[in-house]
């Protein structure tokens, strides 16, 4: 408690470090340079004209990583690099498109949002904090920015005030930048909305519905081997969806192989009967002894009331162990977690206290005196100068109180008031208690958790390290890489990297040097055995396309299945329809040639679902939309299916047509004018960077495998 109160008495200091904590966390998100560089030796990334400099991007990343901190989701550092990358490259382009529209921040918006009666969301934060501390009974940033121009005015030392000057600084131009943000997200709200024609349409997609009859057959009930399909119907299919491949920057395909560094069986017998022997040894030998000696079993022994302890495998074992006793209280795949009793006594857990102390580190006799003469501790707290709490629980079988405060508030009877003295770096600090309430007695368990992992041996990470690299030396191309790969008890996997990708996969993490290896290689060459710097994984690649053009290739690797599937779906679909076409004159002929029977449903133009038969159908729900009524249609080709339809009927339905109404739901639908759309990096940068590619060099800071 002495120490708190010391802490309490610098309390200016503190605070001006939880500012300067705070604020690195705030600017993280939006504090950017204005250096230009044009040196291609500190450009990380660059699109157009605007280019990333390392030193920017070295800062982001520390920002970045700086709020991780503060988040109970952890990211990979290297997707944290990517993302400042992308950050930045926003944040470039953005001031690009600020100084082509002429927009500016003036002194006196500025002023207005850091010293206004509502500062802006963006220094709020700050504003407030700092206003609390300088005595302000709300956020008033004109009273912050005198007490930095002014510290000794409000009772901070001078350098405290130099030093929050800057980050006032910085504060600006974080404003300045959220500002212009909102100024752009604005006029680009004003500029991309639906106009008459778009909410009309809109409305008559709502409002219509055609009642359709119609016979469906499948396009697997043809099957691929009897179709034929070319590269030149190959190319034809990747055309028609060719939007889906576009490269923002040069791309190359792998195949490769993970294997994970796990325990093997052997191990885990092993560990198991390294448990086995722990458990006797643990029971023979007092207190935690029979694992001493062995660095694998990490032990965390503590004191708890029942009550405190939430595990039900701990509980259910005290329910009947004897001190002395240990057991396996969970085993989880390679972890186990071992529970020893190691006494079992009887104590108070738990007393409610009123304390407090000066600020000045003085004697606390004349409050003590006040206090008997009857003085609530709750008034003196009211007073300047005093810190503290009027009636809290504390507990006494928490880890790390001091024996002399646990003695006393276990000893000193209820209602007692009591001065207790530590020294301090050698000065004496006081602090006042009083005993309002103890609970009674109760059982209070010294526990031993033991924790023990199965590890893989050394053995285990030496076969496997040998037996993947002489696979990679017998097999030194892609193609006999990929051949191979099954006969030797390995899995291909096959993916896309390029320069801005942070891993190979969902959770190859720390192998950006493997990316840059495939990014220099040769196609078809194959990588030596990676071996990630937490032993967690080995990894090795085959480089098997190198992609530059603005578009994926219709036979790359990884989308060459994809668009065989599509130039076969286009193929089974053409062998029905000439099958078909001209069997019938009307639908009930149709159905009976195709073997199926007559359904019918509704078409509703905006809707997801055409009918029953199938989803993303806007292909066919055009066609439906055009047809004559009671015309037979088709056979045509849907997503998935040949169809034969008639319109039998049309409805005309819903709520009366309002511009407004239907512009609100045309906008919606697009995301046009949406606000978090447009502060997102990722769309920002794609949205303005027009025809340009993204040329990420931060690989050019990356050590290559094997460098």
């Amino acid at each position: 408690m002495a120490t708190l109160e010391k802490i309490r008495s610098k309390s200016v200091l503190l605070f001006i470090i939880i500012i300067v904590a705070l604020l690195a966390f705030i600017l993280g998100d939006f504090l950017t340079s204005g250096r230009t560089y044009f040196g291609s030796g500190t450009t990380v990334a660059q699109a157009g004209s605007a280019k990333v400099d390392y030193n920017d991007y070295q800062a982001r990343v520390n920002a970045l990583a700086e709020q991780q901190q503060n988040s109970t989701r952890q990211t990979n550092s290297d997707v944290l690099a990517q993302q400042a990358i992308t950050d930045l490259l926003a944040d470039k382009l953005m001031q690009q498109e600020y100084a082509a529209l002429g927009m500016v921040v003036t002194d006196s918006e500025l002023s207005a949002a850091l010293t206004g009666p509502n500062p802006h969301p963006a220094a709020v934060q700050f504003i407030a904090q700092l206003s609390q501390s300088i005595g302000q009974p709300t956020p008033n940033g004109a009273a912050v920015f005198d007490a930095i121009s002014n510290p000794t005015k409000y009772g901070l030392p001078t350098e405290a005030g130099a030093q929050l000057k800057q980050y006032w600084i910085s504060m600006e131009q974080n404003v300045e930048q959220a500002i212009l943000g909102e100024k752009f997200s604005e006029l680009v709200s004003g500029l991309f909305t639906a106009n008459q024609l778009d909410a009309q349409s809109l409305y008559n997609d709502v409002a219509t519905t055609r009642h359709i009859s119609y016979a469906v057959v499948n396009l697997n009930t043809v099957k691929d081997e009897d179709v034929t399909v070319t590269d030149q119907d190959r190319m034809a299919a990747w055309n028609e969806n060719k939007y889906q491949f576009r490269l923002t920057e040069p791309t190359r395909s792998i195949d490769y192989i993970v294997v994970r560094i796990e325990p093997s069986q052997a191990d885990r017998l092993a560990g198991q009967q390294a448990v086995e022997d722990a458990l006797v040894a643990l029971t023979a030998k007092e207190g935690t002894e029979g694992v001493a000696s062995d660095s694998r079993f990490v032990v965390n022994r503590y004191s708890a009331t029942y009550a405190q302890i939430n595990d039900k495998g701990i509980k259910a074992f005290l329910d009947s162990a004897e001190v002395g006793e240990a057991a396996i209280a969970k085993h989880v795949g390679d972890n186990y977690n071992i529970v020893k009793l190691i006494d079992r006594t009887t104590g108070i857990d738990s007393v409610n206290v009123s304390f407090l102390g000066r600020a000045d580190q003085g004697d606390l006799d004349s409050i003590f005196a006040r206090v008997n003469a009857g003085t609530p501790i709750a008034d003196i707290l009211k007073e300047d100068g005093i810190a503290g709490q009027d009636s809290i629980w504390a507990s006494l079988v928490a880890p790390n109180i001091p024996q002399n405060i646990k003695d006393a508030l276990t000893n000193r009877a209820v209602g007692e008031t009591f001065i207790l003295t530590d020294t301090v770096q050698g000065k004496a600090v006081q602090s006042l208690y009083r005993i309002n309430r103890r609970h009674v007695p109760v059982a209070v368990y010294d526990i031993a958790l033991i924790d023990f992992t199965v590890d893989p041996s050394n053995e285990t990470i030496t076969n496997l390290s040998t037996n993947l690299n002489t696979f990679v030396s017998n097999h030194s191309t892609a193609k006999d890489f990929a051949e191979g790969a099954a006969e030797a008890g390995y899995t291909i996997l096959k993916g896309m990297v390029s320069a801005s990708s942070p891993m190979i996969g969902n959770d190859c993490a720390d192998c950006r040097p493997v990316i840059k290896w495939a990014m220099e290689a040769k196609e078809g060459q194959v990588m030596p055995v990676y071996q990630d710097n937490k032993q967690t994984y080995m990894l090795t690649v085959a480089v098997t396309g190198i992609y530059e053009d603005d578009y994926l290739p219709w036979n790359c690797p990884i989308i060459a299945d994809h668009i065989n599937n599509l130039a076969l779906n286009n193929a089974k679909a053409a062998k029905l329809i000439e099958q078909f076409s001209g069997k019938a004159t009307d639908l009930a002929g149709y159905a009976k040639a195709m073997g199926v029977e007559v359904q019918s449903g509704d078409a509703i133009f905006n809707a997801p679902m055409l009918a029953t038969i199938g989803f993303g159908e806007s292909r066919l729900q055009g066609q439906v939309a055009a047809a004559p009524l009671n015309t037979v249609v088709g056979p045509v080709k849907g997503n998935n299916a040949v169809v034969v339809f008639t319109v039998t009927g049309e409805e005309q339905k819903g709520r009366q047509y309002t511009f407004e109404e239907y512009a609100n739901q045309f906008n919606g639908n697009l995301n046009l004018g949406n606000v978090r759309f447009l502060s997102n990096s990722i769309n920002m940068v794609n949205l303005l960077r027009g025809d340009n590619k993204v040329e990420n060099n931060s690989l050019n800071f990356v050590a290559a495998f094997g460098e």
